[in-house]
C-alpha cells in the first residue's frame, strides 16, 4: 500500500494546490489527510478538503505548514485498518516527510528553493532553512520539478543518489489559437520579489509613452505579497494607470478566457522551480516572452522569447516590439510552444511518479 501525504494540503488555487489537484488522481493508494472535524483520515479517492482547519492550535499550525504535528496519524491509519507494516512507501507531493514515521520509504517532491533566495515572508524563510534540510534528509528519495532545482538540491546538500528528476505535465483540451485575438499582455504570478511583476509594469510604462497608438493593456493575475504595496504604488504612477489591471484571481473557466484572449504571455521572474503557467499558455498557443533564467532556457529552448533581466525595461521593450511587429514570428512562436507543450504530458508525470514509487517500496509480509 502506498500512503499519499496531503496533510499540507490548502484549498485554493495556489500552485502548489494546482499541483495536487492534477497530479493525485492519477497516483493509486491511500490519502492521508485533514478531515472535516480537523482529524486525520485516510480516504481512497480523490477527495480534497474544500476548506482549512478551524480550531486552534491546527489552524496555525497548518498555516505554518506543520499540520502533520497536530494530527495523530497512527490514530488515522488504525481507524483505516492500516499498521506500519501494511505501508510500502509513502509519497508526498511537497516537500514535507512525515517525520515521526520510521522504517518506512519516503518520497518528497521539491518544487524549488527559492525562498531561501527571495523569501516571500519570515515564516518561508525559517522553513526552508530550519525545516527543509530535515525532510530533505528525512526522504529516501526526493522528485525535482526540473534539472535547476535538482542542481539547487545538490548545491544544498542532497546527495544526487536521491535526487530524480520528473517535469511538471500539462492538459492539452483545446486547438491552439491561430491568431491573437487582443493586443494585451497577461502575467500571471503572485507579487512576490522572484516573480518580478513591477519590472514588468515599469517597462510597460515607458512602452505606451513610445507607441501612443499602442492601446494593448497589462493584466496581471496574482494574489498579494510582500511586493504588492510597492506594485501599486508604480501603477498609479504610470501616465494611464487604468491601462494595468491588476486580479487577485480567477476561475479555470476565466483563465482559459484570458489566456486565449490575450496577445501574449510574459513571465519576468527572477528565480523559478518550474514556472507553470508558461507552460499553460502554451497549451493554448499562446506566444511567451520570458526572462532569460536557467530553467527558462532549459524547458523551453528557443519556443520562447527572451529578454535580458540585467538590461530589463530596455531589453523587455525590444523584444515586445518585435512581437508586435512580426506576424510570422507571432505564428511561429506559437505553434512551437503549442508542440512543446504537448511533450509535457500529465499522464507521463504520473506514469514517472508511479514508477518511483514502485522502485521505492518496500517488501511487506
Amino acid at each position: 500500500m502506498i500512503l499519499t501525504n496531503l496533510l499540507p494540503y490548502v484549498p485554493g488555487h495556489s500552485g502548489f494546490s494546482n499541483y495536487v489537484q492534477r497530479v493525485m488522481p492519477g497516483v493509486s493508494g491511500l490519502r492521508l489527510l485533514v478531515g472535516a472535524d480537523d482529524r486525520a483520515i485516510c480516504r481512497n479517492d480523490d477527495w480534497l478538503p474544500e476548506q482549512s482547519p478551524k480550531t486552534q492550535p491546527l489552524a496555525l499550525l497548518h498555516q505554518l505548514a506543520l499540520t502533520q504535528h497536530g494530527v495523530d496519524i497512527k490514530s488515522a491509519l488504525r481507524q483505516a485498518g492500516l499498521g506500519m507494516n501494511n505501508i510500502e512507501c509513502i509519497y508526498s507531493p511537497y516537500c514535507d516527510a512525515l517525520l515521526a514515521i520510521r522504517g518506512v520509504p519516503q518520497v518528497i517532491t521539491c518544487h524549488d528553493l527559492t525562498p531561501l533566495v527571495y523569501p516571500n515572508s519570515r515564516k518561508a524563510a525559517l522553513r526552508y532553512n530550519l525545516w527543509t534540510p530535515l525532510h530533505l534528509k528525512k526522504a529516501t528519495a526526493v522528485i525535482a520539478i526540473s534539472r535547476f532545482v535538482a542542481d539547487q538540491l545538490v548545491e544544498f546538500g542532497v546527495p544526487a543518489s536521491k535526487i530524480e528528476v520528473i517535469y511538471n505535465g500539462v492538459a492539452i483540451e483545446r486547438e491552439p489559437i491561430a491568431a491573437p485575438a487582443s493586443s494585451d499582455l497577461l502575467i500571471l504570478a503572485r507579487h512576490d520579489r522572484n516573480k518580478n511583476v513591477a519590472m514588468v509594469v515599469q517597462a510597460f510604462g515607458k512602452f505606451i509613452q513610445r507607441n501612443l497608438q499602442w492601446t494593448g493593456r497589462l493584466v496581471v493575475v496574482g494574489r498579494p505579497g510582500l511586493e504588492t504595496r510597492h506594485l501599486k504604488m508604480i501603477v498609479n504612477q504610470l501616465p494611464k494607470p487604468e491601462r494595468v489591471v491588476l486580479l487577485e484571481q480567477v476561475t479555470s473557466i476565466e483563465l482559459v478566457k484570458l489566456l486565449r484572449g490575450s496577445f501574449a504571455l510574459v513571465s519576468p521572474s527572477r528565480m523559478e522551480g518550474f514556472d507553470y503557467p508558461i507552460l499553460e499558455a502554451k497549451a493554448e498557443g499562446l506566444p511567451t516572452i520570458v526572462s532569460d533564467i536557467p530553467v527558462h532556457r532549459e524547458l523551453h529552448g528557443d519556443t520562447s522569447l527572451y529578454y535580458d533581466l540585467h538590461n530589463a525595461p530596455s531589453s523587455f521593450g525590444f523584444a515586445l516590439e518585435r512581437l508586435l511587429c512580426d506576424q510570422n514570428l507571432w505564428n511561429q512562436l506559437s505553434l512551437q510552444g503549442f508542440r512543446v507543450a504537448k511533450t509535457y504530458s500529465i499522464s507521463d508525470q504520473q506514469q514517472q511518479i508511479h514508477d518511483l514509487l514502485n522502485r521505492r517500496r518496500r517488501l511487506v509480509f
